[in-house]
């Protein structure tokens, strides 16, 4: 069925038109569309009542509105142009789920520790004895770092004199390190070398317990130790020591053999 659209109506649209420039001109066309065909379906209202309710724009308390009798209010955006359909029933935004904080960064100390602890984790579980050297050899390195220049200096003097066989000069140096750096375990596992090798094994023991204490993690430091005190036929202590080693690193083959020969004269063969 044809619907004709009221001349009248028409006209006072088309003059409407001229106000909105800009206007949403698709949603536009089918509104008013709609509004000549309500106005033309039965039951509608007289033409004469028709021609006398205009078109007209309001102000309300949330902004204009276009105002087509028979029809209904439509929102107006702030330009005078017909709201999108997205703007007219806008979605409201989902509830997002609260962000996790962020861990704070990482200190150098931080970071140099998570390196250390990975790379015991990979040394205990070393498959064979030549990946376990040059893990140990990775965990050694970190060790002597004393993020110190004088000490490394130091260090370094020591070295060059426990090499040139110069051990009371080295001793000299490294007991300048243990004043200025008394809870770093590398500066005793250092000196109780240069006492062993000038024959003070008692003192060498004592420093190697202190290095142990400081820093439990040290399977050279239990493996001297072990050594020192079979040497001194301290047998159950030195037992104790090699395990403490290999328990850290296991691919000691050597040290396993030494552990081997003393358990049985410690404890005795299982019966």
């Amino acid at each position: 069925m044809r619907v004709a659209v009221p001349a009248a109506l028409s006209c006072k649209v088309t003059a409407l038109g001229s106000k909105l420039p800009r206007m949403w001109t698709a949603t536009t066309r089918l509104i008013l569309l709609a509004a000549g065909i309500a106005a033309a379906l039965p039951g509608a209202r007289p033409a004469a009542a028709q021609e006398d309710a205009s078109p007209s724009i309001e102000q309300e308390d949330g902004g204009r509105v276009l105002n087509i009798p028979g029809f209904g209010r439509i929102p107006l955006g702030p330009d005078g142009n017909l709201l999108a359909p997205k703007q007219l029933a806008p979605h409201a935004p989902r509830a997002q789920p609260p962000k996790a904080e962020a861990p704070p960064p990482q200190t150098p100390e931080q970071r140099r520790a998570q390196a250390l602890d990975d790379l015991f984790r990979r040394l205990a579980a070393a498959e064979d004895e030549s990946e376990a050297q040059a893990l140990a050899a990775g965990i050694l390195r970190r060790f002597a770092q004393s993020g110190s220049d004088t000490v490394d200096l130091l260090l370094s003097r020591a070295a060059a004199a426990e090499t040139a066989g110069a051990h009371p000069l080295a001793k000299a140096l490294l007991d300048y390190v243990v004043i200025l750096k008394p809870d770093w375990a590398e500066a005793f596992v250092r000196r109780a070398r240069v006492l062993s090798a000038q024959g003070d094994e008692s003192a060498a023991l004592r420093d190697l317990e202190t290095a142990s204490r400081l820093e439990p993690r040290r399977f050279d430091a239990f493996s001297a130790l072990g050594g020192l005190a079979e040497a001194a036929g301290d047998k159950k202590r030195a037992l104790d020591a090699y395990r403490r080693s290999l328990a850290l690193d296991p691919q000691q083959e050597g040290l396993r053999k030494s552990e081997e020969r003393l358990r049985l004269e410690v404890e005795g063969r299982d019966i």
